[in-house]
């Protein structure tokens, strides 16, 4: 039958209705992509994460979903999860245990969604970190943030005993120098503390690493650490035991370090804030590099960042939507603001605009920014004595620092008590 115009012109009008309304369900319909995150844990940093993302993609909601106290719980409960395949789509999480859950097939590849492992680069994400949190031949998670250790100085006691310079000290030798003379001001005053007990060996692993050495093979199948670059480290912590004139656990010397009564102290990135806070209208305070001595030497740190658990395609390249965006300039802003981490991306760092806006909010990392680029990530020990191993690391340091034990015993203390716990 010959169709009239009538006829093309009422199909042509049912046909435009047809795809009118296809588009308005596409318009109103959501995609809701569900994070695991520790409980209470920088919920508003991630409240604005999510709802700026949405903003920019009206058609992806993110929602996160709290889960454990910390990161080890949040661990636990993402295994038992597993176990029964009821996990989230993705969770942000500690990036130590990326190979772990990539060998339980939970953590996905990211290399694919991302169109190829160069995309990483591209972001502006250093080839020191994406290795870290690399397995079974691909990326198994987008760092976030990080800290590493520095090293805190309280300038009013380095100026008593002679120190002049506005920068500080850059060398162990000067560092221990300057402890051993701010210790000799008066018995009450500690000349320095370094925080040995940090979880996970963390300080332990960034003075091998800063030497040139590593905790474990590339390949975390055995101990590295009994090596030359593993009892320099103890050596460092020997020396600087001669500074470290006053009995104390890290709280006592975190409280004397604010109180005044510490010239230096070795901790974390992350306390910056605090302590700058502490230290106002009391001293003046000043944020250095902790010693890098080999030319291919790292920092470890203790950086955390997002895992993608989805096998659905549709949602996966949502997912990785999220995780480019969290990566970004805007996401990295979100993170300077709201917490005392260190951004990742070092695209950003140079982009003058957002290193003017950052280095306003946090201006005293502004001398430790350059390190970000020689920064990996701690590793765990893939065994349940992980913890017996790193809790009996961090009492033979104890031992080292106080001069109870020589460094070469308790390295070789060390690797033989390693190498047992593992095999246990």
């Amino acid at each position: 039958m010959a169709l009239t115009r009538r006829d093309i012109l009422v199909a042509g009008t049912t046909a435009i209705g047809i795809g009118v309304l296809r588009s308005s369900r596409a318009a109103t319909s959501k995609l809701t992509l569900k994070i695991s995150t520790p409980i209470g844990t920088y919920q508003k940093m991630l409240g604005e994460l999510g709802s700026r993302f949405t903003s920019a993609n009206p058609e992806i909601v993110i929602e996160f979903v709290a889960k454990g106290e910390n990161w080890d719980p949040l661990l636990q409960t993402t295994l038992r999860d597993g176990l029964i395949s009821d996990l989230p789509d993705g969770t942000w999480q500690s990036l130590t245990y990326a190979p772990l859950l990539a060998r339980r097939g939970y953590a996905q590849p990211l290399d694919s969604v991302a169109g190829g492992s160069a995309a990483f680069a591209e972001l502006g994400l250093s080839s020191a970190l994406m290795e870290a949190v690399s397995a079974g031949g691909g990326v198994r998670a987008m760092p976030f943030g990080t800290t590493v250790p520095v090293v805190y100085y309280n300038m009013d006691l380095l100026n008593r005993v002679g120190y002049a310079s506005p920068i500080p000290p850059s060398t162990w030798e000067d560092i221990i120098a300057l402890g051993m003379k701010v210790a000799a001001l008066d018995r009450t005053i500690s000349g320095g503390f370094v925080e040995y007990d940090a979880s996970n060996a963390w300080m332990f692993q960034n003075l091998i690493a800063t030497f040139g050495g590593r905790m474990l093979k590339s390949d975390l199948s055995e101990i590295a650490f009994d090596t030359a670059e593993g009892l320099r480290a103890l050596e460092a912590v020997w020396r600087f035991g001669e500074a470290s004139t006053v009995n104390m656990t890290r709280e006592q010397a975190r409280q004397a370090f604010n109180a005044g009564t510490c010239g230096i102290l070795i901790r974390s990135a992350s306390g910056i804030t605090s302590v700058a806070k502490a230290a106002n209208g009391r001293f003046e305070l000043k944020v250095g590099q902790l010693p890098v001595p080999a030319a291919g030497g790292r920092l470890v740190g203790a950086a955390h960042g997002f895992m993608m658990f989805t096998k659905d395609w549709e949602r996966q390249k949502a997912l990785w939507a999220f995780l480019r965006f969290a990566a970004g300039l805007d996401g990295q802003m979100i993170l300077a603001r709201q917490t005392g981490y260190l951004p990742v991306n070092l695209m950003a760092l140079k982009d003058p605009a957002f290193r003017n806006q950052y280095l306003a909010i946090n201006p005293y990392h502004r001398g430790i920014l350059d390190q970000l680029a020689i920064t990996t990530d701690q590793v765990s020990f893939s065994s349940d004595n992980a913890v017996k191993i790193t809790d009996m690391m961090t009492e033979l340091m104890r031992q080292v620092l106080v001069h109870r034990t020589q460094p070469k015993a308790a390295l070789a203390s060390m690797a033989e008590q390693t190498r047992k716990l593992l095999n246990t």
